[in-house]
C-alpha cells in the first residue's frame, strides 16, 4: 500500500522546533556571556564554576529521561509548550540571584525543563518526516543551539549599552529579558503545530518489541558513544571558551561577544551544511548510512583542530582554530540523532530521554573534573585541546560496528 505523502506543513513544524531550540539556548548561554562577573558577584572559583555546570546537567538527566517517557505516553503537543513555559520562568529567575546557592537552585531548575527539548524535538521530526530528510530536520532543529548563541550576544551587548558596563548589575538583564520571550513561542506552536501531526502514533509495520529490547541492540550502545563525543565536544568549549578568552587571553566583554557570535555561527553553517550534504548525497544514490558516516568523518575532522589550541598565539590563527572546531562540532549532531532515530519509533521518547539521561550524568562528572583541573592548573588549554578526540573514538566504533537493518517495506 502506498505511504501518506509528508504533509507540507512538516517544514513550519521544523522551524518552529528551531526556534525552541534557539530559546532553550539563549537562556542557557546567557550565564557563560557573563560568566566572569557573576563569578566576581559570588565571588565564585572554577571549582564552583564547575559545580554550577554539574547540577545543571544532574537536573537535565532527570529532565531528559522524564521528557522522554512522557511525550511517548501523552504526545508532544501540550508537554512541549509546557516545558518551554518552565525553562523559561527558570531562566528568568536566574536573574535574581543573590548568591551561589540561589544559581545552583535556578540553574537547576533551567536543567530539569530545557531536558525536554530534545526527547520532544526528536520524536516530532521523526514523525512529521520522512528518514531522507531527517537528517536536514535534525539540522534544522540543533541549529537553534547555533542561533541561539549568535542572539544571546546581542542582548547581553544591549544590556550593557543600556546600563552601562560600569553598573555592577548589568549582568542580571539578559536572563530577565530573555526569560519573557517563551511566552510568544508558546502562541506560534498552538497556532500552526496541528495536533494530528505531530501526536501520531508511528506507523509500526508490526507490534513493537518493548523498550527493554534496546538494551540489547548493540546499536543503542554506539549511540552511547556518539552522544557521550559529541556533546563532549560541544559542551567543553560552551562552558570554557568564555573563561579561556577573557581571563587567559585577556578578551574584554564587548569582544567576547563578538567573538561569540562569529563562533556560532560557524557552527550554525557547519550544521545546516553537513544536513544539506547527507540528503544530497542520499538523493544521488548513495546509501543513507554511508553518506551520514562521510558527514560524521568530516566533522571528526575538524574538531580534531582544538588539539593546536596549546600551540597558537592569539590572532587569526587562533581565530581559524576556533571556528573549524565549531562547524565541526555542531555538524556532528546531525549523525547522532539520525543514528537515534534508528532505534525504535514507537519508544523514540524514551530512547531520546534515556540517552540524554546517561549523556548528562556523564557531563556532570565531566564539568566538575575540568573545573577541578581548570583550578588546579591554572589554565584552560589542556580541556579545550582534547575536546575533539572522544569524537574519533566514537566514529571508529559507529564504523566499524553499526549494522543497520534491511526492512521488507519502506521504514517509518
Amino acid at each position: 500500500m502506498a505511504s501518506t505523502p509528508p504533509s507540507p506543513i512538516r517544514w513550519w513544524i521544523c522551524g518552529l522546533l528551531l526556534l525552541a531550540t534557539t530559546l532553550n539556548y539563549m537562556d542557557r548561554v546567557a550565564l557563560n556571556q557573563t560568566s566572569v562577573e557573576v563569578k566576581k558577584a559570588f565571588d565564585l572559583t572554577a571549582e564552583d564554576w564547575g559545580n554550577v555546570e554539574a547540577a545543571f546537567s544532574v537536573a537535565f538527566a532527570i529532565g531528559t529521561i522524564s521528557a522522554g517517557w512522557l511525550v511517548d505516553r501523552v504526545g508532544v503537543y501540550f508537554v512541549y509548550p509546557a516545558l518551554v513555559v518552565g525553562w523559561s520562568i527558570a531562566g528568568f529567575l536566574t536573574g535574581f540571584s543573590n548568591g551561589y546557592l540561589s544559581l545552583l537552585g535556578f540553574r537547576f531548575l533551567l536543567g530539569l525543563f530545557e531536558a525536554g527539548n530534545w526527547p520532544c524535538g526528536i520524536r516530532t521530526t521523526r514523525q512529521v518526516l520522512p528518514p531522507e530528510e531527517r537528517p536536514f530536520g535534525n539540522s534544522l532543529f540543533q541549529s537553534g543551539t547555533a542561533i541561539g548563541a549568535i542572539v544571546t550576544p546581542f542582548v547581553v551587548l544591549a544590556c550593557i549599552r543600556f546600563l552601562g558596563p560600569t553598573d555592577p548589575e548589568w549582568w542580571r538583564w539578559p536572563f530577565r529579558v530573555i526569560g519573557v520571550l517563551g511566552l510568544v513561542w508558546v502562541a506560534a506552536w498552538f497556532a500552526i503545530a496541528p495536533r494530528a501531526l505531530v501526536d501520531r502514533p508511528p506507523d509500526e509495520s508490526k507490534t513493537p518489541a518493548p523498550f527493554s529490547a534496546i538494551f540489547s541492540d548493540v546499536r543503542f550502545w554506539l549511540t552511547v558513544s556518539v552522544v557521550i563525543a559529541v556533546n563532549t565536544s560541544w559542551h567543553t568549549f560552551r562552558a570554557w571558551m568564555p573563561f579561556f578568552l577573557r581571563e587567559t587571553r585577556g578578551y574584554t566583554p564587548e569582544e567576547l561577544q563578538y567573538f561569540t557570535v562569529a563562533y556560532y555561527l560557524c557552527a550554525d553553517i557547519g550544521t545546516w551544511t553537513v544536513g544539506l550534504a547527507v540528503v544530497a548525497m542520499t538523493k544521488r544514490g548513495r546509501e543513507l548510512h554511508h553518506s551520514r558516516l562521510l558527514g560524521f568523518a568530516a566533522c571528526v575532522g575538524l574538531v580534531l583542530v582544538s588539539l593546536a589550541i596549546p600551540f597558537v598565539t592569539d590572532g587569526y590563527l587562533l581565530a581559524a582554530v576556533f571556528f573549524l572546531f565549531a562547524f565541526g562540532a555542531l555538524g556532528l549532531f546531525t549523525a547522532y540523532f539520525s543514528l537515534s532515530q534508528e532505534l525504535s519509533g514507537a519508544h523514540q521518547g524514551k530512547v531520546t530521554g534515556t540517552l540524554g539521561f546517561i549523556n548528562a550524568i556523564y557531563l556532570a562528572g565531566m564539568y566538575r573534573v575540568e573545573g577541578v583541573l581548570a583550578h588546579q592548573l591554572g589554565r584552560y588549554e589542556p580541556i579545550l585541546a582534547c575536546a575533539g578526540l572522544p569524537a574519533l573514538v566514537a566514529f571508529v566504533l559507529v564504523w566499524k560496528f553499526w549494522k543497520t537493518p534491511k526492512p521488507a517495506n519502506q521504514p517509518t
